[in-house]
């Protein structure tokens, strides 16, 4: 079994962002991402001002990126539409395009990056942390908990909202018609149906993306062919109807998630374990602030590490950061 002094779990935007972070400050990381590549993820590409703003910090590419720049929202409801302009601007951007280019900037800042691995269970022990993988075991004193939406095993347990499971869906699309274009140019689409909300937005690879949140009920009751919830909720979406219209899906299936902890946010603090982004808090979808967040708690948690401070005094700054987010939403 080999050891180390910090370890980040997970290479998405709160997992490298702490861990290029903790370079930068001088702190020796190891950072183990379970995929050898970049993957989609059920994750809108929405970028925040803020997001923006820590982007920008770093010299992101947004050219390269081909952003698609967000300054307008569409909301609809049973066929009726409302357009408004946002009191902000903000960005689109492949998700995939941007995990991969914070993990690569963090190679760079000399980040000991191993992509393949897969830990399989976290064990605290008295000194630290024993982290199980398929090829051994790696004993760490401080760890960064940045896996995503779902649970590492037992580790870290996290409870949701009361109330009935939602399920996200995710479906890309491409070979866009004009009418398609022109109607989804600088805008949010939001849209809401019975037993779920959704949103639609061109993002920065010249694609669109649909995202919802639905019930397991109004899931299974539309069917099993790959666009048969969209099928179902057009009717009241005159976007949706544009999109089946004149677009073509990417994949053969939609991607998707489930038992996901809705409203979950961390109460108690183990020594040395900094959990960050959605292993923190669960932040509702479509409130615009999850890839922020996630970069504004890996950040707060390299700084609180790097100046030798305890994860407790990292939770309260954290948590007050997600509360603002919850009470809101």
């Amino acid at each position: 079994m080999t050891s180390g002094a910090v370890c980040v779990i997970g290479a998405g935007p709160a997992g490298s962002m702490a861990a290029l972070r903790l370079s930068r400050a001088g702190v020796a990381c190891q950072l183990l991402e379970r995929n050898n590549e970049p993957k989609n993820k059920v994750c809108g590409e929405f970028l925040s001002p803020e997001a923006v703003a820590r982007l920008d910090d770093l010299s992101f590419p947004w050219l390269q990126a081909a952003a698609a720049p967000v300054r307008q929202v569409c909301i609809e409801s049973q066929g009726s539409t409302v357009r408004m302009p946002l009191p902000f601007s903000a960005l689109s951007v492949s998700r995939c395009f941007l995990d991969a280019w914070l993990l690569n900037q963090a190679k760079l800042q000399g980040v000991d990056v191993q992509t393949g691995v897969h830990v399989r269970e976290v064990v605290r022990t008295d000194a630290g942390f024993e982290l199980r993988t398929g090829d051994g075991g790696l004993f760490v004193k401080t760890l960064v908990l940045a896996t995503g939406k779902q649970a590492l095993g037992r580790f870290h347990p996290r409870t949701g909202a009361q109330g009935a499971s939602l399920v996200g869906w995710k479906m890309n699309f491409d070979h866009l018609g004009r009418g398609l274009r022109d109607s989804l140019s600088e805008t949010l689409g939001l849209f809401f149906f019975d037993g779920g909300y959704g949103g639609i937005s061109v993002v920065g690879d010249g694609t669109i993306t649909v995202s919802l949140l639905v019930s397991p009920a109004a899931l299974m009751q539309a069917g099993d062919e790959p666009l048969a919830l969209l099928h179902a909720i057009a009717p009241g979406v005159p976007l949706l109807q544009l999109l089946l219209k004149e677009s073509q899906p990417v994949w053969e299936r939609p991607k998707t998630v489930s038992n996901l902890p809705y409203g979950h946010c961390d109460e108690e603090t183990q020594a040395g374990l900094f959990a960050v982004g959605d292993q923190f808090a669960v932040l509702p979808s479509f409130t615009g602030t999850g890839i922020s967040f996630a970069m504004a708690s890996g950040t707060l948690a390299a700084e609180h590490i790097a100046a030798g401070l305890p994860a407790s005094a990292y939770a309260v700054e954290a948590r007050a950061m997600a509360r603002k987010v919850l009470r809101r939403a």
